[in-house]
């Protein structure tokens, strides 16, 4: 016995012919005819009374139904699990670092929930590191990070390409570096700097690339998010570099202007998801929304 044997059965108890049946599984009658046959040798049972207008089930046919419907609940019900994340199709868990989650996540997941308005949103919020660790452990279904991950990863994860973003520096009113139209690293050395904390991709990024050019990396003032950046920016404390995905679709703040950083790499961000492990529709959609911004 196998699993099309019985909704061969169901069918045909369903829809009274082989014909209708074999219609509605999308196969041919003699296939369904054959299934139907096999299951009756197979209980040495007759299932169904044969007549010219359709197909009736006997008594044995009709003690055997309610079972045959149960075992293929049990097993419709086996395939979903074994296809579904842990938290199921009704809720998304995304994993984000500061600067996508300050506006283009937002409105990326007001889209989502146009189409998906049933759904219950988590966001988990830390470093691509830490991101991705919790995205291991199944605890969220996607993580989008600042910078590709490590070989140590590359088995469990499946990562993607998300979008690259050009790096600014926000400088307040007071210093209005004039004529520029950009900045480079240089004149950032000669600068109060604001940045984000050690634990920060981007700010590893920007030391990275400091180092490399030689000059020393020394913040005036370090804060927890990019929202903090420019308000201590504002207040006149320092200059900062930040990517410019981060300030998206963001007007312009009061007392401060924006200047591009030149020689400085795109910034790249990735998805990432567990290799192997189809991911709830609502994310589907959730990464190409991002990609199609």
């Amino acid at each position: 016995m196998n699993a099309d044997q019985l909704r061969a059965f169901v069918a045909i108890a369903r829809m009274g012919t082989v014909g209708r049946a074999a219609e509605a599984l999308g196969r041919t009658q003699p296939s369904i005819s054959t299934r139907l046959s096999d299951l009756e040798s197979i209980w040495s049972t007759r299932l169904f009374h044969r007549k010219a207008r359709g197909m009736t089930l006997t008594p044995e046919g009709e003690r055997l139904l309610p079972m045959a419907l149960s075992a293929l609940a049990s097993l419709d019900e086996l395939d979903r699990a074994a296809g579904t994340p842990l938290a199921g199709g009704t809720t998304l868990r995304v994993g984000a670092g500061d600067a996508l989650g300050r506006g283009l996540l937002p409105a990326a997941l007001k889209k989502v929930l146009v189409r998906f308005p049933g759904v219950d949103v988590r966001i988990v919020e830390g470093a691509g590191g830490r991101l991705l660790e919790t995205l291991q452990r199944g605890e969220i279904d996607v993580a989008l990070v600042t910078g590709r991950p490590d070989g140590s990863m590359a088995g469990s994860l499946e990562v993607r390409l998300l979008l690259e973003s050009e790096v600014k520096v926000l400088i307040p009113d007071s210093i209005r570096p004039r004529g520029k139209i950009s900045v480079g690293l240089g004149w950032l050395a000669g600068e109060r700097l604001v940045t984000l904390n050690s634990s920060s991709s981007f700010r590893r990024l920007l030391e990275d690339r400091f180092k490399a050019a030689g000059i020393p990396f020394h913040p005036a003032v370090e804060v927890g998010s990019f929202s903090l950046v420019r308000r201590y920016v504002a207040a006149g404390l320092g200059v900062a570099p930040v990517p410019a995905v981060a300030f998206l679709p963001d007007r312009p703040a009061v007392g401060i202007l924006d200047r591009a950083l030149r020689d400085f790499p795109r910034i790249p961000y990735y998805s990432a998801v567990r290799s192997g492990v189809p991911i709830p529709p609502p994310a589907t959609t959730l990464l190409t929304t991002l990609m199609e911004r």
